[in-house]
């Protein structure tokens, strides 16, 4: 039998690549279990860096595929000893898996807290943790709305800023009916719903967006922490349009504050089971207040070039680094949490050391759009990185939430990062190009 680690994959892909290079550096062959991919070439791709696969007929994965696959793989030849899933809809499972495997990993009841927005919230708020007031909407029952206070309506369980935006009367939510259809309707994300499809609305946190990229292992280590330098609001939805580490809008010791604020947030939920795993934390700063906010706890790895920019700052990779602490021994276990801490990004901002920078931007599309061309092919200051996520013909999807077209990643001088944002800024702007039909 051949060790490995099992890839739960959405529709032919889930950081496949990735995936492969840190199980092989733990001597595990990776093997993957897919829900069917809208073309064939997605799965072809993917498959060279896989030992086996296995796929079902249907978009996305189903209890009953996922309750043998262990079995089905033994039967093949695999002895599965992890599984990991950097699809948030099928994050539960890969918990329980591992909890029957004996793989270190959070229990299934604190994930479900983590990936139901308004009960977080209530869970933080009644603890002390959050100022931020929030309701559950009820279809056709309004709430009673301070109107000297800005709000926020997002779904219980959002993917790509999912009908996130910001209440400017009560009437827009007379569209969250149509935008519900929409979620059970999207072929791509709907299995991220978990079959939730109810919304809140809570008050509007005025201040910069943080995400921390963290490594729980009894504590929390927060290996990266990336700004949402430009953002974009549309009607229904927020597009992330830039991402910079380290921060530069507020100051060290602001930021490390924030940092412990999250460790504390997190370490509130030890309790129900939230012991290990990778965790992309989103938080802002309330400038009125002084204070610190949740904004969601996404029991998985950072998504777009989030993962590239944490190796490109620290050395390490947050998926290679959330698979060996779902197999790390007990007789590595103090090894393994001085290698987070000293690759920690908290460390050199702590010394003033930083030297290092990444800016990574998103382009994205027009609902409902057929790509006629798409190309970003600038003569100077090329990406390090660059990700084109769509070709001519295809057709976008007709939702409110985040369509990514494009990503690209820069690795900058931290003493010029602040006119790197404003030169990669335009930069990217004047040469990137698409065309609809």
């Amino acid at each position: 039998m051949k060790r490995a680690l099992l890839l739960l994959m959405h529709q032919g892909k889930s950081f496949t690549g990735e995936a492969s290079a840190a199980a092989a550096k733990l001597g595990l062959s990776l093997v993957g279990l897919s829900s069917r991919p809208e073309r064939p070439d997605v799965l072809e791709e993917s498959r060279q860096y896989l030992a086996d696969c296995l796929v079902t007929e249907a978009p996305e994965l189903g209890a009953d595929d996922v309750d043998d696959v262990v079995s089905r793989f033994a039967d093949r030849s695999y002895a599965i000893e992890a599984a990991v899933a950097t699809f948030e809809g099928y994050r539960l499972w890969m918990a329980a898996l591992n909890e029957a495997l004996g793989a270190r990993d959070s229990s299934v009841r604190a994930l479900k807290l983590c990936l139901n927005k308004y009960e977080l919230r209530r869970f933080l708020f009644q603890r002390g943790l959050s100022d931020v007031r929030s309701h559950r909407l009820t279809p056709g029952a309004p709430p009673l709305l301070d109107t000297s206070v800005k709000w926020f309506v997002k779904p219980v369980r959002g993917a790509s800023s999912f009908a996130a935006f910001i209440l400017e009367d009560l009437h827009d939510l007379d569209d969250l009916p149509q935008i519900q259809k929409q979620m059970r309707a999207d072929h791509r994300m709907h299995a991220i719903f978990m079959h939730q499809y109810d919304f809140l609305i809570e008050e509007y946190v005025e201040g910069p967006e943080f995400s921390f990229e963290t490594i729980v292992l009894d504590d929390a280590w927060h290996m990266c922490i990336q700004e949402k330098a430009r953002v974009e609001r549309l009607e229904r939805t927020t597009l992330e349009a830039m991402s910079i580490s380290p921060p530069n809008s507020v100051s060290r010791e602001v930021l490390l504050r924030g940092a412990q604020f999250v460790s504390r947030c997190l370490a509130e939920m030890q309790e129900l089971g939230l012991t290990a795993g990778a965790f992309h934390v989103e938080v802002k700063y309330w400038n009125d207040k002084d204070r610190w906010e949740i904004i969601e706890i996404n029991p998985r790895m950072g998504g777009s070039l989030i993962n590239a920019s944490v190796k490109a700052l620290t050395g390490e990779s947050i998926l290679e680094l959330w698979v060996k602490s779902l197999l790390v021994a007990d007789s590595e276990r103090e090894a393994f949490r001085a290698r987070l801490k000293q690759a920690s990004q908290l460390e050199s901002l702590r010394n003033s050391t930083s030297s290092k920078a990444t800016v990574f931007l998103s382009k994205y599309g027009r609902k409902g759009g057929t790509i006629d061309s798409i190309r970003f092919e600038p003569e100077t200051r090329k990406p390090q990185i660059l990700k084109l996520h769509v070709n001519p013909g295809t057709k976008l999807d007709d939702s409110d939430r985040a369509i990514c077209l494009m990503d690209a990643l820069w690795e900058v001088d931290a003493e010029h990062l602040t006119a790197e944002i404003e030169f990669l800024d335009r930069h990217a702007t004047e040469h990137f190009h698409v065309q609809y039909r």
